[in-house]
């Protein structure tokens, strides 16, 4: 994947990141962090390289006066969609062997890993 995203100046923490963006805009670090499995320290380097390319912005929270939120700009939106062909391709060529009932077994148990990964130290 980082391959084909490599493409359009991404790898695949930052591709998760904008997709984390477009799904719910406005997340702050520790959420983005969060959701995407990494570290927080991790996530302030892809945060910063995501601001430098402009695909991204901070912008003060509303919620709270400490936590800087982060957003998808147009130019992160293009990007994004630029990528969806090659990271379906590779998703379909990755459950290309499994059945539909497969596909969504496998999807229901990764939720699962992750909920039980929710809180894990």
């Amino acid at each position: 994947m980082d391959e084909a995203l490599s493409k359009n100046g991404l790898t695949t923490s930052q591709y998760a990141v904008l997709c984390h963006l477009c799904e719910e805009n406005l997340l702050s670090n520790a959420e983005l962090a969060r959701r995407s499995f990494v570290t927080a320290p991790t996530m302030i380097r892809i945060v910063r390289d995501l601001e430098d390319l402009g695909f991204i912005e901070k912008t003060d929270s509303k919620a709270h006066r400490k936590v800087i939120d982060v957003a998808l700009t147009e130019k992160g939106g293009r990007v994004l969609l630029a990528c969806e062909m090659d990271v379906q391709s590779i998703q379909l060529q990755m459950l290309s062997s499994f059945s539909k009932t497969e596909v969504a077994q496998l999807s229901r148990l990764l939720i699962s890993c992750a909920k039980n990964l929710e809180g894990a130290v």
